[in-house]
């Protein structure tokens, strides 16, 4: 397989590959971190969730060549994955007489799991997600001012702010964060297809 070719195969498509070990460290790296998260938010205690997190992982290995792009996203995938894993993990939790399971998360209502906001939540947090580890991707490509520039832009601070802070030009302003908000939307892209397939 060429680099290019090898660069357009996404990440999703080469951990089907039970032989690529590479793509398999490379899809936990990106989905360990994710999975975990969305755990904790749905009221998975901070014991369990290592584990619980390893568990969605080993089911990820065993299903992935059931996944069907033509009949959802990997994203709305992973989160059934997800949910069904913590939906179970509840179940075992609450036949427990011994360990009272309690938990304040607003996503169980009577020990029921609400999978309408579970899957909300997972959107959401998928979206910052990515955008948060392009935007790592994006701190490596420019030197010098230009994400500063640009997060300062984020913060809600106006060009001719920025320049004072900085010490830059209000026009040098306006490059840095068009280049960098350019970079950012193509890393997003990127992502997005390298991650979902």
């Amino acid at each position: 397989m060429s680099s290019s070719d090898h660069t357009r195969y996404s990440l999703l498509q080469r951990a089907h590959d039970t032989d690529d070990e590479e793509a398999w460290k490379q899809f936990v790296l990106h989905y360990r971190r994710f999975i975990a998260f969305i755990l904790r938010q749905i009221g998975v205690r901070e014991n369990d969730v290592e584990d619980l997190t390893q568990q969605i992982l080993l089911n990820l290995t065993q299903k992935l060549s059931t996944y069907d792009r033509s009949r959802s996203s990997f994203r709305t995938w992973l989160g059934h994955v997800i949910r069904n894993a913590a939906k179970m993990h509840f179940r075992r939790q609450s036949s427990r007489p011994v360990e009272v399971y309690e938990t304040h998360s607003d996503f169980l209502i009577n020990g029921i799991l609400q999978e309408s906001d579970v899957d909300r939540l997972i959107s959401t947090e998928w979206e910052d997600y990515i955008a948060t580890q392009a935007l790592d991707r994006v701190r490596q490509t420019f030197k010098g001012k230009a994400v500063d520039v640009f997060e300062m832009g984020l913060e809600g601070l106006s060009a001719p702010e920025i320049a004072e802070q900085t010490g830059l030009t209000v026009p040098s302003v306006y490059k840095l964060r068009t280049r960098v908000k350019r970079k950012l939307f193509l890393e997003v892209r990127a992502l997005t297809e390298e991650l979902e397939g």
